[in-house]
């Protein structure tokens, strides 16, 4: 049985709710979504306007940009959503292979739920396969429809001190914000140069060629394979 016709045979029309903070973004996906032959669709700009129409609505499937701005992410939102409705579909949209490009310690993705990179989708087919996947009745870990993140081989601390390195922090206020001691972040950031391979010549120090090694892999990770 196609995805067409496994959404055709559950409950007619399906609840959907769409979440992102961005207007273009929600109108394009609801476009997409009614050429799809989805009719009801209800739309939230915040976490807390999506959590208000999943309390009254008990949308089925629900469809969340991982960033929402300022505040709690996508994957935050998720949680909440199966709190209200246990057997709810999650499909997280994101323009990033891993939460971890965000910024800061994520939660994990709660099972049954459908990691989307954006970039990924090359036709309104695959988001329609990410929906019904949503739906599985069958217990599953979460599933990333995503190309190999460069990043894969890095540590979380790894990946935010890289992150914080390239947004200007200093070792202190690394430290500070990830609750370190200054002298763990200098052996973490030790570690990270060895492990990038990264030399520093006249030029060019340290931080910068970690933070530019930061974007390289960033840029890769989010380009289109």
């Amino acid at each position: 049985m196609s995805s067409s016709e496994i959404i055709t045979a559950m409950s007619n029309p399906l609840r959907l709710l769409l979440v992102d903070d961005d207007p273009f973004t929600r109108l394009t996906l609801c476009a997409t979504l009614t050429a799809l032959k989805f009719s009801n669709i209800a739309q939230a700009a915040s976490v807390a306007e999506a959590i208000s129409i999943a309390e009254s609505a008990k949308p089925q499937v629900a469809i969340v940009d991982l960033d929402l701005g300022e505040g709690p992410t996508g994957i935050d939102l998720a949680h909440r959503l199966r709190e209200i409705s246990p057997r709810i579909g999650i499909v997280v949209l994101s323009t990033y292979t891993e939460p971890r490009l965000i910024g800061s310690k994520q939660q994990v993705m709660p099972d049954r739920a459908i990691y989307v990179v954006k970039q990924s989708i090359t036709s309104s087919d695959m988001l329609l396969d990410a929906i019904t996947k949503s739906l599985s009745s069958v217990a599953y870990i979460s599933e990333s429809i995503a190309p190999p993140s460069p990043l894969a081989e890095f540590g979380d601390t790894q990946v935010e001190i890289m992150r914080l390195i390239s947004a200007g922090m200093s070792n202190a206020e690394i430290s500070e914000s990830l609750f370190m001691q200054e002298g763990s972040v200098e052996k973490s950031i030790a570690r990270l140069i060895k492990k990038l391979g990264v030399k520093a010549t006249r030029k060019q120090n340290q931080r910068i060629l970690i933070a530019q090694e930061f974007y390289r892999l960033t840029k890769n990770a989010n380009e289109p394979h």
